[in-house]
């Protein structure tokens, strides 16, 4: 129920203030209205019920979710409307430490909490992109070369292309072998 009730504070702080001030309001109106103490909406159905059958669709915008899975949100949603607009707590301790870093002369720009990256220099990044590609101009001259599947035609005409794009590799994978492979 923590989790859930937690992801859904973080969702909710996703949206617009708008969006989110409607959504507050509209829960609200739906916790007064369900309440089985009240004038009865339905002669049927409890109060709740009939709420949750009217204003479903205002609330969750998806064909991807069963109407099980929605009615379920929707009752979630309701019965905790008190709660779900509040801050989570996980939010509010990585903000709290991240202020308390900033009061005590740390850089701001430090990641505190989980990380799921790390920060590197532009120069890093490039040569982590050139060697990666590099890597894979081989291993695409390798398929090209080492395909049995390839006719000798067919091999002949991919191993051009390659070269026209990209020299350097081709010349370096065939070395000594490159005048036995006609471009």
């Amino acid at each position: 129920m923590e989790q859930a009730l937690e992801a859904l504070q973080l969702c909710l702080k996703l949206l617009d203030s708008r969006s989110r001030e409607e959504l507050r309001r509209l829960l609200r109106f739906m916790a007064v209205a369900a309440d089985p103490h009240e004038v009865r909406l339905h002669k049927e159905i409890e109060n709740r019920m009939a709420v949750k059958r009217a204003f479903s669709r205002a609330i969750v915008h998806t064909k991807h979710l069963p109407k099980g899975k929605v009615d379920l949100l929707v009752l979630f949603m309701l019965d905790n409307h008190h709660d779900v607009f509040k801050i989570p707590s996980s939010l509010h301790k990585l903000v709290s430490e991240k202020l308390q870093d900033i009061v005590n002369g740390k850089d701001p720009d430090e990641m505190t909490g989980p990380g799921f990256c790390q920060r590197v220099t532009s120069k890093a990044c490039r040569d982590s992109m050139q060697k990666t590609t590099e890597e894979e101009l081989w291993a695409l001259l390798r398929t090209i070369h080492d395909n049995p599947a390839l006719s000798a035609k067919e091999k002949k005409r991919l191993l051009g292309q390659f070269y026209k794009g990209h020299p350097q590799i081709f010349v370096q994978y065939l070395g000594t072998r490159i005048s036995t492979v006609d471009v």
